[in-house]
């Protein structure tokens, strides 16, 4: 075993800070290869990734000193993906294993290492970092392979954690288009039993007229279900018209609702009311629990006679309107208490929706925040695309108990508005709220950085690497030796400096 030298230790410290914190796939391939080759000194660099199926690999990075197309030996690299074990040529000349290769010949290749990538919990080669000498200038030495080995596991899994995410930001983007396409209620998501409940009641009675109600804490989306069950039934061809009750007070929302004469009231004018501007449609009535029992008198007689009578007027007018009325109180509990009238509430509710508060729907809140991504980088005309996976995971984790999915409609559009120059949304780039809620992982970029998120010196960097180390094997020097690839002797050593199995 190699020790290598501090400034090769703190190379590897500083690269993999900067390599955790790229978020974008071929940005990282770049880094990782640039960084190998300068502190090699090689001539020429490659990263080779092999597909899922282990049948073929093809170059994803690659960084020459002469401006020409990057060639490689096959029989080197298939080699290295064999074995799981690095490839070393100090001179091929003299390399009985080599020397014959027609693909070594021809590249004129002097000198090469060949690393595996290899993620810590597999044995399965992701691909290999390969770079290698052709102008003669330096031959590589063990202490070059210890440094790419050790460089290789770090960039091994920065490799697979950054493909994870983006295969998860891609796959977020093809459900919510799948499920936007399948549906086709517009602006409603969800791909949760709970509601795909409410769709599969929504469609039942999209093309029937009865009285809805729709219950549901606020912000829980009650009126984007009424406006999906309105243009896509029979009657989407005329308005769709919404008031919020408890906006008004009761004379106004009268005259809001049937109309007026002009002398009615002060400053009455004559004027029609919802339900004639609504006529073949739907009347949206939100916080219906507002209305007074007055109100509610006259609403009942709509509902039964099918005409409705002017403010200051005398004649009566027929309408045709589909009611859907909404609410985030119980009801129920609002006609024991007498404070809700009981023929209303029956009359009102032939049908009742319930709308999930979006904390008993984790599994829909990607697919919402994509959504909403999308509409807000397009408006604000920003190239935004995705969240990280700190950033989802804190979104997936807040209970959104305060405003449901229009707070969290509100979160994206914060994020969009702060977020820096970058194709994904950070968890910085959410509120402090969102922040303080973020799920503690134990990636290994962590290892690199404190509670707060600020690099950790080298000593502190060690330390926790051990500690580390040792929980995974319950404390068993020897198994923590072999996994570092260090003599136990050195470990020992280590634990006494830093305080450490006493």
């Amino acid at each position: 075993m190699i020790d290598l030298p501090h400034d090769r230790l703190m190379a590897l410290f500083e690269i993999s800070h900067r390599i955790n914190r790229i978020s974008d796939l071929q940005t990282l391939l770049n880094e990782i290869l640039h960084s190998a080759i300068s502190n090699i000194g090689a001539e020429r660099g490659l990263i080779i990734l092999t597909d899922e199926e282990r049948e073929s690999f093809h170059t994803v990075a690659s960084q020459s000193l002469e401006d020409e197309d990057i060639t490689f030996s096959k029989s080197i690299v298939q080699a290295t993906l064999e074995s799981g074990q690095t490839s070393l040529s100090q001179d091929i000349k003299s390399d009985v294993r080599f020397k014959d290769t027609d693909s070594v010949q021809e590249l004129h290749i002097l000198s090469f290492i060949c690393v595996p990538l290899i993620i810590p919990e597999t044995n399965r080669p992701l691909g290999t970092l390969y770079v290698d000498q052709r102008a003669g200038v330096k031959a590589f030495t063990q202490e070059d392979v210890a440094f790419l080995e050790a460089f290789a596991n770090l960039a091994a899994i920065a490799i697979k954690n950054t493909s994870t995410m983006e295969r998860i930001m891609n796959e977020n983007i093809r459900l919510y288009r799948e499920v936007e396409k399948k549906y086709e209620f517009p602006g409603v998501i969800g791909q949760s039993e709970l509601m795909q409940k409410v769709f599969r009641e929504a469609k039942q009675i999209m093309d029937d007229d009865c009285t809805v109600l729709l219950t549901g804490e606020s912000g829980s989306g009650k009126e984007v279900i009424a406006k999906a069950i309105h243009y896509n039934g029979n009657r989407k061809a005329k308005p769709f018209l919404a008031i919020n009750c408890g906006a008004l007070p009761e004379t106004l929302l009268e005259a809001e609702l049937f109309g007026s004469v002009r002398g009615a009231f002060t400053g009455a004018l004559d004027k029609q009311g919802l339900f004639q501007a609504a006529h073949g449609g739907t009347l949206f009535l939100d916080e219906i629990h507002h209305t007074s029992e007055v109100m509610q008198i006259k609403l009942l007689r709509v509902l039964q006679d099918k005409e409705i009578r002017r403010v200051g007027g005398t004649k009566s007018t027929k309408v045709d309107v589909r009611l859907i009325c909404a609410t985030n109180e119980d009801l129920q509990k609002a006609v024991q208490d007498k404070r809700f009238r009981q023929d209303f509430y029956y009359r009102m509710n032939v049908v009742t929706i319930n709308i999930p508060p979006l904390r008993e729907r984790h599994e829909d809140i990607p697919l919402l925040a994509q959504y909403f991504l999308e509409k807000y980088a397009n408006e604000k005309k920003k190239s935004i695309r995705g969240f990280d996976r700190k950033a989802l995971g804190a979104l997936v984790k807040y209970d959104w108990s305060e405003n449901n999915v229009r707070e969290l409609e509100n979160e994206i559009e914060h994020a969009v508005i702060f977020a820096k120059d970058s194709e994904t949304i950070k968890l910085n780039d959410l509120s402090d709220k969102l922040k303080s809620s973020a799920p503690y992982t134990r990636e290994a970029a962590d290892l690199l950085t404190d509670e707060e998120g600020q690099p950790l010196t080298y000593d502190k960097f060690e330390k926790k690497y051990i500690q580390s180390v040792l929980s995974r094997v319950n404390g068993n020097k020897a198994k923590a030796a072999k996994i570092m690839g260090i003599p136990r002797s050195t470990l020992r050593g280590k634990l006494r400096k830093f305080g450490l199995g006493q």
